[in-house]
């Protein structure tokens, strides 16, 4: 009996990241047929591409305001974690997600030009315009709150109920991760899982996971773009600087739980 509660838990944890991806599809969707069927600005005329990233902000709203009551409800039926976070932490959290994420961005760049892989980050352009301002507020936003929220606000406490802690944190990384389509997105999801489900762990708080979020990904938008036209030898300087300065905050945080 407890080994079929525990198959249907597992298939039911499943279940949310699924139905989240098919209501942002539904959603964008229907936003694409709309903005189509009222034409504003030759809509019709752009390139599918240029349609997608007209909709792509009013899309991601809409998934925020309709799933947000949800998975707040969700997670706050756990009745474990909290949204406090001293003032320190939140300054800590907020360096740790920037340095993380210049650590990995600066690495693939690096990569990139040293094996003859398929350049990505090379090929990055940005068009400072109000199509940008919304890819902002939705990768670095909304995103990462409703992430947060569904992966390690009710998912993860739900998987421990039925695992032991290391199996729960590697199967709720397995599910972040192949919700992520991209090579780079991809293997940045997988660094970013095990390390906001430690944050979790050690602050008893989900502020702290999202705001490692947040600006993980607000770097990824607003920095990388920047540096990518980086001399080689600066990419260099920028990724040792960088990796030492996320090991000493890594191991800061670590010394500080002990001490307690």
């Amino acid at each position: 009996m407890e080994k079929t509660n525990k198959i249907k838990a597992i298939f039911k944890i499943i279940g949310w990241p699924i139905l989240f991806g098919i209501g942002q599809l539904l959603i964008t969707g229907v936003l694409f047929f709309v903005v189509g069927w009222i034409k504003p600005i030759s809509f019709t005329d752009f390139e599918l591409q240029d349609r997608m990233k007209t909709i792509l902000f009013p899309a991601t709203l809409c998934s925020f305001v309709l799933f947000l009551p949800l998975f707040l409800k969700k997670y706050k039926n756990e009745k474990i974690h909290a949204f406090q976070l001293r003032k320190n932490k939140i300054l800590y959290y907020i360096l740790f997600g920037i340095v993380t994420s210049l650590v990995i961005n600066v690495f693939f760049l690096k990569l990139e030009r040293m094996i003859p892989i398929p350049s990505t980050l090379h090929q990055v352009e940005v068009s400072y315009d109000w199509y940008y301002v919304g890819r902002v507020i939705s990768t670095a936003l909304f995103g990462p709150i409703l992430e947060e929220l569904l992966f390690r606000g009710f998912l993860y406490q739900e998987a421990k109920k039925w695992m032991k802690p290391m199996r729960a944190i590697l199967f709720i990384t397995v599910l972040f991760t192949l919700c992520h389509v991209t090579v780079y997105s991809f293997l940045t999801a997988i660094v970013t899982s095990f390390l906001v489900l430690d944050a979790l762990e050690k602050e008893k708080s989900l502020a702290a996971p999202m705001l490692f979020h947040i600006f993980l990904n607000l770097t990824s938008i607003l920095l990388i773009p920047l540096i990518v036209r980086y001399q080689t030898i600066m990419l260099d300087i920028l990724f040792i600087v960088s990796l030492v300065c996320f090991v000493v905050l890594y191991h800061l945080q670590k010394w500080k739980v002990k001490e307690k």
